[in-house]
């Protein structure tokens, strides 16, 4: 415990000077809450909770301010720093586009919706299959659908339930009352959740206005709805009436005679005919949806329904709280695709008025307005996750990658590459006479080594009398595999100091490895591209593709390559993902990634010494699980520690002297080819 204002380690003293770089006011607002946090807090929580602070200064100054003012008595107790960290990324994400809800959440935001460790574990577990998830709701003609988080939820508030939109679902943190069924039951849960969705996106018409209609009018009206398009996708899947079957288990005994139990009841009721229940009301509502159910695509004669339905409902005075109601089954989304809560006028009203506006409006031809300029930024823009060890999750679509237009000289055909690479002067040998050793040529009077069958035979030939054959030897063949090839640049500042004893800067060294390697592949078995990047902060990874795999190494792609300068920063996990979704779109038996850099990654709004490394780590480990390959080629030779962290031990190559740094790529590339 640390009762002094002054940080008492080093590592403390150096993350405040940091922070102090950053924003003098943040460091004094921090430095004046310090001896307050130090009574509860031991040094580590206090580093990382600068490490965050550093973080969130660089993108929301004003709101790490604010949040300052809140530490005292929140950190570490009743919210974790862990904790605390979470959910601010999670605020600097979710209102990534709008500054003023960046501030209000850290203004009065609640963390504690962060420490809820069940929460977390629910999260977890739904993220762990979103990819799973959204296969399954492909298959019912959705594809483009992403599947995203509700914000956390903290306290006694009623659970929340899938929000449908335009190109995303967002999936509940937490489902209440359905742990205690184990992993399956939660696994059956989303695939319900998601059957469900399709079927409202295939059935329902959407956004209509809610205008003054009542809550609980809305309520019946969408517990009608679900039924209906329940009914529609049991034609086309029949399967799916066991899954949804498994959660409508409210009787008369379970949630008793309040609205909310009876609209779950009567839910019950229209998925399971062999279910009886006595309720007038729920028979009521059962018996109107059969007599309509005749044809379940006339939307307008279920709507008689819930209106009869709200009307019971008031005249048994149920009372019906609109903030604590929630659909039943838990599967069953929120219903918010349906209405369009901000128009004011029902559909009726809507139809009436147009009818008027129809017959008393006169056509009116207005001015046009003059035809404004707008410069439009028409570069290709990405996002990529990336990994916080500390949190041991991904950053979802947290870093940007911005393409550079580059001139797409595509006329250049394929053939002429094919001729340019044969008449380049710079051909490996290596290269071109790399072995496949997956191709074995046997029964040879002579070769690399014996070839063991052949060998068994001649013994066996000689044994039986006759004249044994002399051809037991075997080498490996010519021909090799395919190969897509992505040569990587790192082009940050740092490329442009010198070599030290030269005027040759690193940038020009990694240019001439990239000329020599570009122009001495054969074109027509290997697949290169050559890729740049750059960084400045985790919403600006500049990337550009100075030579694709489908462009020649011509004189355009020459002029690309002697054009590029060392700027800004090396976000290098942010490359190595956006290279590697690149080769993921090539047919090659195998695919690689060589990169070319002088040093560690590091980004400007970046201050933690190994979240960087790790992240790069993440993302070579992420290629290699997809099948993509990573080298590494780097000129600093105290590289050892951190580029053996993110490639491995036998996936790096540290040139001693700049004189061979090109030479060093070309050996490089021709080891990997090999293997």
């Amino acid at each position: 415990m640390n009762t002094s204002a002054a940080p008492s380690t080093p590592p403390l003293a150096r993350r405040l000077a940091v922070l102090r770089g950053i924003d003098e006011a943040i460091h004094t607002a921090l430095r004046a809450v310090l001896p307050a946090l130090a009574e509860h807090a031991d040094e580590d929580e206090l580093e990382a909770l600068v490490d965050l602070l550093c973080q969130t200064g660089t993108e929301e100054p004003a709101g790490t301010l604010a949040l300052i003012a809140r530490l005292d008595g929140l950190v570490p107790d009743p919210v974790s720093v862990t904790a605390l960290r979470r959910w601010a990324f999670d605020g600097l994400q979710r209102h990534s586009t709008s500054p003023a809800k960046r501030l209000q959440h850290f203004e009065t935001g609640d963390p504690l919706s962060f420490a809820d460790p069940g929460a977390q574990s629910d999260a977890d577990h739904i993220l762990a299959r979103r990819a799973a998830l959204q296969h399954y709701l492909a298959g019912f003609g959705f594809p483009d659908f992403r599947l995203e988080l509700h914000a956390p939820q903290r306290g006694q508030a009623a659970p929340t339930r899938v929000t449908v939109g335009d190109d995303v679902l967002l999936v509940p943190r937490r489902w209440s009352g359905v742990g205690e069924g184990g992993v399956d039951t939660r696994d059956r849960l989303y695939r319900a959740a998601m059957a469900h969705a399709a079927a409202h996106l295939q059935y329902s018409p959407r956004q209509r206005p809610a205008g003054n209609r009542h809550p609980m009018l809305l309520a019946m009206l969408a517990l009608i709805e679900d039924a209906r398009v329940e009914r529609l996708m049991l034609r086309q899947y029949p399967g799916l009436h066991a899954l949804w079957g498994e959660f409508h288990v409210a009787t008369r005994l379970s949630v008793g005679f309040d609205l909310n139990g009876l609209a779950a009841r009567l839910a019950h009721a229209l998925h399971e005919p062999a279910y009886a229940d006595s309720n007038p009301w729920v028979l009521l509502g059962r018996q109107m949806f059969e007599e309509a159910a005749a044809d379940l695509h006339d939307v307008a004669a279920f709507a008689p329904i819930g209106r009869r339905l709200a009307v019971e409902c008031t005249k048994m005075r149920l009372p019906f709280d609109a903030e604590r109601y929630r659909v039943v089954p838990a599967y069953r989304d929120d219903n918010a695709l349906l209405w369009n809560l901000n128009a004011l006028e029902s559909d009726d009203e809507v139809n009436s008025l147009e009818r008027e506006l129809l017959a008393s409006r006169e056509p009116q031809k207005e001015p046009l307005d003059p035809l404004l300029t707008v410069e439009i930024d028409v570069r290709r823009r990405r996002q990529h996750p990336e990994w916080d060890y500390k949190l041991e999750m991904l950053r979802e679509d947290w870093a940007t990658v911005i393409e550079a237009a580059v001139p797409n000289p595509r006329e250049s055909s394929r053939r002429h590459s094919t001729a340019s690479a044969r008449r380049s002067p710079l051909r490996f040998n290596a290269l071109a006479h790399i072995p496949d050793r997956s191709v074995r040529l046997k029964r040879l009077h002579e070769g690399d080594e014996l070839d063991l069958d052949a060998t068994v035979d001649s013994f066996v030939q000689r044994a039986g009398g006759l004249t044994p054959d002399p051809r037991i030897f075997m080498r490996h063949g010519r021909r090799r595999r395919s190969t897509a090839i992505v040569l990587l640049m790192d082009l940050s500042v740092s490329t442009t100091r010198f070599v030290p004893g030269s005027f040759t800067s690193v940038l020009d060294i990694e240019k001439r490895a990239a000329t020599l390697v570009a122009g001495s592949l054969d074109a027509s078995r290997d697949r290169v591209a050559v890729h740049g990047f750059s960084s400045n902060g985790r919403q600006e990874v500049h990337y550009v593709r100075i030579k694709d795999f489908d462009e020649p190494f011509g004189p355009a792609q020459q002029a690309q390559l002697k054009a590029q300068e060392g700027r800004l920063s090396t976000r290098m996990g942010a490359a190595l993902r956006h290279a590697s979704e690149a080769l993921a779109a090539e047919t090659a038996e195998r695919k690689l990634i060589l990169l070319l850099t002088d040093g560690e990654p590091s980004d400007i709004d970046v201050f933690e010494d190994d979240y960087l490394v790790e992240d790069a780590r993440h993302a070579v480990a992420t290629a290699s699980a997809s099948g993509v390959e990573t080298f590494c080629l780097t000129l600093d030779r105290q590289a050892d520690g951190y580029v053996r962290r993110i490639f491995g031990g036998r996936n790096y190559l540290i040139a001693d002297q700049a004189a061979t740094y090109s030479d060093a790529a070309g050996q490089a590339l021709a080891k990997l080819i090999a293997q």
